[in-house]
């Protein structure tokens, strides 16, 4: 009776444990997806206004001109990233995860996100102030150059603003999954000592 007793536990543990790195894995899938995705989005978005910033820039004049020019200028900083954001997640696709690595890194990725939110307000304000001090330059080119400018940076970070949004939106789902699995861990004390439950 003691040895089924004993098989039934071993059984119990490894399946336990399966689960719980099949959960790790799964997680750990999803936010390296959606990093991939996103990174995948940010670099059409860029090459898109880079290819249609210089070909339609060089067609307009006043201040759509400076608008088209800007959307080119600022997307090379957004490819870069995309790149660079592209190559370190198909690194991080082969590593493997514990439960509290990837509770760390859903966390650093929310914060990520949600840093890179203030950013992009930050840069929405900056398009309306350079819009209007646009109407305070005298010579027309500046006040086109300023407007334009102003107008791309409006349009610029209200794309990286909605991004950003719902990729911490989706990040956070995640982060919920772990934190639901975490709460059904609970810590019991008594005459033998410390105890850890698990409540299916």
């Amino acid at each position: 009776m003691k040895k089924i007793f004993l098989i039934i536990v071993c059984l119990f543990c490894i399946i336990c444990v399966n689960a719980q790195k099949n959960f790790n894995d799964s997680i750990a899938q999803s936010r390296n997806g959606l990093t991939e995705n996103a990174m995948i989005t940010l670099g059409s978005w860029a090459v898109a206004n880079i290819t249609s910033g210089f070909i339609i820039g060089n067609n307009v004049n006043g201040e759509a001109k400076y608008v088209w020019k800007m959307n080119a200028y600022w997307n090379f900083i957004n490819l870069g990233l995309a790149g660079l954001g592209y190559a370190g997640v198909r690194k991080m696709m082969s590593r493997n995860y514990d439960f509290a690595e990837n509770y760390s890194a859903q966390q650093a990725m929310e914060k990520l996100y949600v840093f890179n939110i203030g950013l992009d307000l930050v840069y929405i304000t900056g398009g309306f102030y350079l819009r209007e001090r646009g109407w305070r330059e005298a010579d027309p080119d500046t006040q086109n150059k300023f407007r334009g400018y102003g107008t791309s940076l409006i349009i610029q970070g209200g794309f990286l603003l909605l991004m950003d949004c719902v990729m911490y939106s989706l990040h956070h789902k995640n982060t919920r999954r772990m934190y639901d699995k975490l709460q059904k861990f609970q810590l019991t004390t008594g005459p033998g000592g410390l105890g850890l439950v698990y409540r299916f």
